[in-house]
């Protein structure tokens, strides 16, 4: 066989390999969020607010959120509600897990994210920047917009 003939091979063969690897398989670990319905009720001047949706993980693996960020407030927690001897009592998660395939409702009484130090007042209709972020520092974009009470 000559031997440009088999370079040739060699480094189609290269290619080919390189190219595998790089081409997404079933076999890989796909995540994804859908977050849909966002939204906050008004709140008086000043007082920390909430914010509820709807998580859909369409990927195959769990994606933890563990953070969150918004211009709007000094910070933002993630939260659930639980019912402490008859006294519905609110308590910090480190995390919320959206399973793979799954949808996660954040509503009052419920999950949902507090909005805490706010630096201005929001009112009915307007539009609250919000960044959720998983354990792998992935962040999701999201707008609330706010409701009347």
């Amino acid at each position: 066989m000559p031997k440009k003939l088999l370079l040739s091979i060699i480094a189609l063969g290269s290619l080919a390999c390189f190219v595998s690897l790089i081409t997404p398989s079933e076999s890989v670990a796909r995540s994804a969020l859908e977050i849909t319905q966002a939204w906050s009720p008004e709140a008086p001047p000043g007082r920390t607010m909430a914010g509820f949706m709807t998580i859909s993980n369409t990927g195959n693996v769990p994606i933890k959120l563990v953070d969150g960020y918004s211009v709007g407030f000094g910070r933002i927690e993630i939260h659930d509600m639980i019912n402490d001897d008859g006294v519905m009592r609110m308590r910090r998660l480190d995390s919320l897990t959206v399973e793979a395939n799954a949808t996660v409702q954040l509503r009052p009484g419920s999950y949902h994210v507090m909005l805490m130090e706010p630096k201005e007042t929001y009112v009915a209709n307007d539009r609250i920047p919000l960044t959720l972020v998983d354990d792998q520092n992935r962040e999701y974009e999201i707008t609330l917009t706010v409701r009347s009470r």
